[in-house]
């Protein structure tokens, strides 16, 4: 009796384990998504800002050609569609640049003008569901372009 008791407990063991390691790994393979979406939004914002001299933000909107460009590369790379709606927070006392209200990828796109030029900072989220306890948590993932040295 004793033996199976031992081998019970090392059994449960190797399950947490087991749970462990795929969790981690889920949890990798979002946290890449992520990083690689907002990269892409980013080289996007400088190709169209700096190289191309497109001005990005056309009245508290993105530009339409930006944006289904930012909307084609989302949806080949797989990024998850936003069920609740684009809720951006404030950042660093600045509003998101509002997009257009039938918007189905959540990502949050905002203009700081500086002494120096123009730059944009970009917000992608991590999605992870948990779907035993029926929750899904959303994490920001934050990064920003060069500065343009054009005072928009």
């Amino acid at each position: 009796m004793k033996e199976s008791i031992g081998n019970a407990a090392i059994l449960g063991i190797v399950i947490v384990f087991v749970g462990v390691f795929i969790g981690l790994f889920a949890t990798s393979s979002s946290y890449t998504k992520a990083f690689k979406v907002k990269n892409k939004i980013v080289e996007i914002l400088e190709k169209y800002d700096d190289i191309l001299g497109v001005k990005v933000v056309v009245n508290n909107s993105l530009n339409e050609t930006i944006e289904n460009e930012i909307n084609d590369v989302l949806s080949e790379s797989g990024y998850r569609i936003s069920r609740t709606g684009n809720n951006c927070p404030v950042r660093n006392n600045q509003n998101a640049v509002v997009k257009n209200q039938t918007q189905n990828y959540e990502y949050c796109i905002y203009e700081y003008s500086t002494t120096k030029g123009t730059y944009y900072g970009v917000t992608a989220y991590i999605y992870y569901e948990l779907p035993v306890i029926g929750t899904e948590l959303k994490f920001p993932v934050y990064g920003e372009t060069k500065i343009n040295g054009i005072l928009k």
